[in-house]
């Protein structure tokens, strides 16, 4: 019920892709723990303006997709993203990239190719220990704990530095 509270403050606040995300959240999760959408039906006229602001905005199709999204999300990712964790980290990235230097989004780059820290180290030129303090400073920036989580961030953000060495064209 609180995640679907958080939607309705979200559209309110014309948040409405963090609304969609958190409506999906909210019905994935009662249907777990509740076994409805709402609990309390008298709260339904809140529920549907949400959906109906957040469809207008957004489109159909991209309503859809981030109520896939919340509906794909386990309890704790939810959660963090009802404690806006995930924007927080979201928000950052239009910062210059959360943050991170330019050799941090060049490490970033190369964890998403799927590089260990020793192949990083060899391409940057640079000692292992070095290479995994980059890693662990890109983790940190960017609130997430696995090397996955940045490879998907650099693919969804695209947020990478070419190092200039294995690209001929540069």
């Amino acid at each position: 019920m609180s995640l679907e509270a958080l939607a309705w403050i979200a559209a309110a606040d014309h948040l409405d892709r963090r609304a969609a995300v958190l409506l999906g959240a909210a019905a994935a999760l009662s249907q777990t723990v509740v076994g409805a959408t709402i609990a309390v039906p008298t709260l339904l006229a809140y529920h549907d303006e949400c959906v109906r602001q957040a469809r207008r905005t957004l489109g159909m199709q991209v309503f859809d997709e981030e109520v896939r999204h919340g509906e794909a999300m386990t309890f704790e990712n939810a959660l963090a993203y009802a404690l806006d964790e995930h924007r927080t980290a979201s928000r950052t990235r239009a910062d210059t990239a959360t943050g991170l230097t330019k050799r941090e989004r060049q490490v970033a780059g190369l964890v998403a190719e799927g590089l260990t820290n020793k192949a990083i180290a060899a391409q940057l030129v640079i000692s292992q220990r070095t290479a995994q303090g980059h890693v662990e400073h890109v983790l940190a920036k960017l609130g997430f704990t696995s090397r996955a989580q940045i490879a998907a961030w650099v693919v969804e953000h695209g947020e990478t530095e070419r190092t200039g060495s294995t690209s001929p064209t540069t």
